[in-house]
């Protein structure tokens, strides 16, 4: 979208319901929903409204409240119910959203999702179906979520996490088409899975997945310290999977699915590291979805950069807040030491764990770092 919105265009969509409850409901318009948003390019800002109709048979819930769930809330809303037509698709939520558009801007794309893809045969490509690339979400985390949310149509996204509230929350927020009873449920016809778990984790995680997935499958995890990752990977490439490291190069200092966003990977790097079968098409069509940049290195130069980029500054971080922590309690801080000190809020048990995975490029960094901290230093007295 430009950022010269000048005009008003609309955009259509519909979804079918599985059932006439609250949580069906809200769970299709919400994945509809970011279906529209992702077809599209569009933000909250961009929605000038959205008109809501169901089918007759649901009534159990408001669409419309999927929307302010995904923070539209600044967006007037209606809901109209639709006459009953014999023959007629039962269980269809339809949207019609007005939309702030770039004067002479791209055509916009309509989204018909699943079985609703019947109610317009006149359209084609990844917007009018759900369907497509199958990828399956082993951890819902920051990196594990954000990668989900920002996968819109063209994408079926299966998840599965060990803890059951991520799951739940990255239902309700849209970002999963379907919940995972377990590892092995969300592998099992899956075209490619992504692994993003703590790296301390992540190797064993990978075997178990390796096993779980078809015979072909892309397997890819998101590990920011390699160290275990590269090996897990080779072993399942040899057993006929195309496995592929990847580490997406953005993030903030939040925890858990609640810190996940989507548009979080646009206009990023995103780091691939190739094991036998060079970037698979999969990836490269995930990286264009996401509008992240793919940065292929090897392992070693990855882990070399990452300690110098990542992970020392965590550990810096870290040290300046506890350094700083009296005087700051006092008011005596300014906006530079909250700047300095932002990454020291970051999950511990995770940071420390790719820290812990990379520590020889970690102290040889802090090495190089304190000898030019040490000639700065000692400049000032001159």
């Amino acid at each position: 979208m430009n950022d010269d919105l000048t005009g008003i265009a609309a955009v259509r969509g519909a979804v079918p319901v599985r059932a006439n409850t609250a949580a069906d409901i809200l769970e299709a318009t919400a994945r509809l929903l970011r279906a529209l948003t992702d077809a599209n390019a569009l933000e909250p800002e961009h929605i000038v409204s959205a008109l809501f109709t169901t089918t007759d048979d649901l009534d159990a819930d408001f669409p419309a409240h999927a929307a302010r769930r995904l923070g539209w809330t600044d967006v007037p809303m209606l809901h109209a119910r639709e006459i009953p037509v014999p023959g007629a698709m039962p269980r269809v939520v339809r949207v019609l959203l007005t939309v702030r558009v770039a004067a002479g801007g791209a055509r916009l794309h309509p989204v018909y999702l699943d079985e609703a893809a019947a109610l317009r045969p006149d359209l084609t490509g990844a917007q009018t179906r759900a369907t497509g690339h199958r990828v399956a979400f082993v951890g819902l985390g920051q990196v594990g979520g954000s990668l989900a949310r920002s996968l819109g149509a063209g994408w079926t996204r299966v998840g599965w996490d060990r803890d059951p509230e991520a799951v739940r929350d990255a239902l309700r927020a849209g970002a999963l088409d379907r919940a995972a009873t377990s590892l092995a449920d969300a592998c099992a016809d899956a075209e490619m899975a992504i692994v993003a778990v703590p790296v301390d984790a992540l190797p064993s995680v990978l075997r178990d997945v390796a096993d779980a997935l078809p015979a072909g499958a892309v397997l890819m995890d998101t590990g920011s310290a390699r160290d275990g990752a590269t090996e897990a990977l080779a072993a399942a490439a040899a057993r006929g999977l195309r496995a592929i490291g990847g580490h997406p190069l953005a993030g903030n200092e939040g925890r858990g699915f609640a810190s996940a966003r989507a548009g979080a990977y646009r206009g990023r790097g995103f780091a691939l590291l190739p094991v036998a079968h060079g970037v698979p098409p999969e990836v490269s069509a995930l990286l264009e979805a996401l509008g992240a940049t793919a940065i292929v290195v090897d392992p070693a130069a990855h882990d070399r950069a990452l300690a110098r980029t990542s992970h020392l500054p965590y550990l810096v971080a870290c040290a300046l807040r506890d350094v700083g922590a009296a005087p700051a309690r006092e008011g005596l801080a300014g906006t530079g030491f909250r700047d300095m000190t932002r990454l020291a809020d970051s999950d511990g048990a995770v940071a420390l764990a790719y820290c812990r995975a990379n520590a020889r490029e970690v102290s040889a960094a802090w090495l190089e770092a304190r000898a030019r901290l040490d000639e700065i230093v000692s400049e000032l007295g001159r």
